[in-house]
């Protein structure tokens, strides 16, 4: 468009010299709207349009953006520390708020989990069973109360209901069994002269996790899976010193101290000389080798041994607590059967546990290997009517393929994250946790994660910072590996999800653990603004 000046040179030219200043302002108004006109016209026709204005240069970098590539660096920082030279992490940190990645390291690459495991559990167990699913177990029998006698079996049908753990029991052990007592007295039962009979058939007889460690076998976190549990299927043992150097040291069983038979080999040291407690199994499967030493004065160490029959320990625990509760059961033999439909029983009563919302407390607060393991079988018997861990598996596929991610893209090999076969990407975990963040059930997943500097596996890392009553999240740790992913606020309230998977490191578990800590308060600190 041409300037002013050059309409005027224009104008003062076409014109008489005697013709009035007034007429030529006029007259180059008049050309100068003409002008205009033109331009927009050419503009409104023109495919790619056109811009009245001059061409921007070049746009600056806001503060914001400063600020996340500050972000980044600090994280990149953290994770290239010299005591991880030989590791690998893999990260991956979302805005939930915002839909956009603000961190990434290896986030595709594959991970052995551990515990992180049991987030892809718990999450698909609460979209495919819902927060308000309840285990049930049904008391039957084949008998008539005459005088006082239970002319019959007692028979215990379970589905999997993590009963009397020490979780649930408010303190006191045989807590359930000692209110069926009750209910069993209600009925004017006195005495129960068949046999206590436990059907386990909901679950397969499978009951360990795919590629768990020979090793592991014999301790509490890879007890294994039963549809009857009592005590998440477990003995303690309590270990003090004998009262002089030689002593063979002192053992205590609960709660049920019949049950196992130890080989003692433990003996009392000199003061100073360092506990050493090694377990094994011993020529039966209820036989402990127990060998090491503690020495003098020391406190008592506990240790927790897996029981190999779960459903024969949850029947001896029964018979022991009616016994005590005063029902006579000493002539009654226990034995495991497998199904009880072809049987004329009548139902006694069903016991129910409490809700799933609830329940996952015990998942994800604690990380409690059997019940996560109990869950995946659980989501098999629920939508499949096959109580195993290949139907579970199944609907965990199945469901997280409705989260867009493609079964070849992970492994997994059990419930719980114990098994080393395990893997998976920091992505595939945020995109499970993304998706259930945008679920009706998301509340109750989110109050069942651990809280930093609070509670769970959690209660002693973060505190007294920005990240403490503030991140929520699941750990992870098996041998040369560390997870933590959940959620965390920013200094906004900013909501990201995270996930920080450590595997083949050689520094100490402290030192990685406090990296994803300094990670997670950097995260909980950060401010756009």
């Amino acid at each position: 468009m041409p300037i002013v000046s050059d309409i005027l040179l224009k104008a003062s030219c076409t014109l008489h010299p005697k013709t009035h200043w007034t007429t030529i302002i006029l007259l180059v108004m008049k050309r100068i709207t003409l002008s205009i006109l033109f331009a927009l016209l050419a503009c409104s026709t023109s495919p790619g349009g056109c811009s009245l204005h001059p061409a921007a240069g070049p746009a600056l970098p806001s503060a914001a953006t400063d600020r996340v590539h500050g972000l980044r660096a600090d994280l990149d920082q953290i994770f290239s520390d010299r005591s991880f030279a030989n590791a690998r992490w893999g990260v991956e940190v979302f805005s939930l708020d915002r839909s956009e990645t603000l961190y990434e390291r290896d986030a595709s690459r594959l991970f052995i989990p551990a515990s992180n495991n049991k987030i892809i559990t718990a999450a698909v167990a609460l979209i495919r069973l819902g927060s308000d699913y309840r285990y049930e177990t049904r008391l039957l029998t084949d008998g008539q109360v005459r005088e006082g006698v239970l002319k019959g079996d007692l028979i215990i049908v379970g589905t999997g209901d993590p009963l009397d753990s020490p979780q649930f029991q408010s303190g006191e052990l045989f807590y359930a069994f000692k209110a069926w007592a009750a209910r069993l007295k209600e009925r004017g039962i006195t005495k129960i002269e068949g046999a206590l009979l436990g059907d386990g058939a909901a679950f397969d007889e499978a009951k360990l996790g795919y590629g768990w460690e020979w090793n592991d076998l014999v301790h509490a976190y890879a007890a294994p899976v039963a549809a009857l549990q009592f005590h998440d299927n477990m003995l303690s043992i309590e270990i003090s010193p004998g009262l002089q150097k030689g002593d063979p040291a002192s053992v205590k069983i609960s709660p049920l101290a019949e049950y196992l038979t130890m080989d003692n080999r433990m003996l009392t040291e000199g003061e100073r000389t360092p506990a050493r407690v090694k377990i094994s199994r011993g020529s039966s499967e209820r036989t402990i080798v127990l060998a090491g030493s503690i020495p003098l004065k020391n406190k008592p160490i506990l240790q927790t041994v897996s029981v190999q029959t779960p459903t024969h320990y949850f029947l001896s625990a029964l018979k022991h607590a009616l016994a005590t509760e005063g029902i006579d059961t000493g002539s009654c033999e226990t034995r495991e059967i497998r199904g009880s439909g072809s049987l004329s029983l009548s139902t006694l009563w069903t016991h129910s546990s409490p809700p799933l919302s609830e329940l996952l407390k015990l998942l994800l607060k604690t990380s409690h290997n059997l019940f996560a393991e109990t869950l995946t079988r659980t989501l098999g018997l629920a939508t499949r009517g096959n109580g195993t861990f290949a139907a579970g598996k199944e609907v965990v596929e199945e469901t997280l393929e409705q989260m867009g991610i493609q079964k070849e893209s992970y492994v997994y090999a059990d419930g719980s994250g114990l098994s080393r076969l395990n893997l998976t990407s920091p992505r595939t975990l945020v995109r499970v946790l993304r998706f259930i963040h945008r679920h009706p059930e998301f509340a109750d997943f989110y109050d069942v994660l651990a809280i930093a500097a609070v509670d769970g596996t959690l209660a002693s890392r973060m505190k007294n910072t920005q990240a403490g009553n503030n991140v929520r999240a699941k750990t992870g740790s098996i041998a040369n590996v560390s997870a933590i992913s959940g959620y965390v606020r920013t200094a906004d309230g900013e909501m990201l999800a995270f996930s920080i998977l450590a595997n083949n490191f050689l520094a100490s578990r402290d030192k990685v653990e406090k990296a994803q800590d300094k990670a997670l308060e950097r995260l909980a600190g950060f401010s756009r603004k």
